[in-house]
């Protein structure tokens, strides 16, 4: 273990050489652009529209039914607050129990 008070060490050197670069494709990516057979955002707007059909996909039937059952459950819960609430004697004795 080197102690050094004065002399500061220097810094590691990035050298970064990229390994699979291919001239030939870039010219041939670019000549297709010039003659329009590819626009720039298309791989984009393919990319979005892959992944907008597999979310489709998976939120299917399954996603459809779940929503029912909790649709089904909070129209149940609702109806019961409001029989407690307008047909029972439950909130008069609730609040008298405070009240006392």
């Amino acid at each position: 273990m080197n102690i050094i008070f004065f002399r500061r060490p220097k810094p590691r050197q990035f050298n970064y050489v990229p390994r699979y670069y291919d001239p030939l494709k870039d010219e041939i990516e670019e000549r297709k652009k010039e003659l329009g057979l590819i626009q720039e955002g298309d791989l984009k707007a393919r990319m979005r529209a892959d992944i907008r059909r597999k979310w489709k996909v998976e939120r299917g039937p399954a996603s459809k039914q779940f929503f029912i059952t909790r649709m089904v459950i909070y129209i149940i819960v609702i109806a019961l607050t409001l029989y407690f609430i307008f047909f029972s004697d439950f909130i008069n004795n609730f609040v008298s129990f405070f009240v006392k």
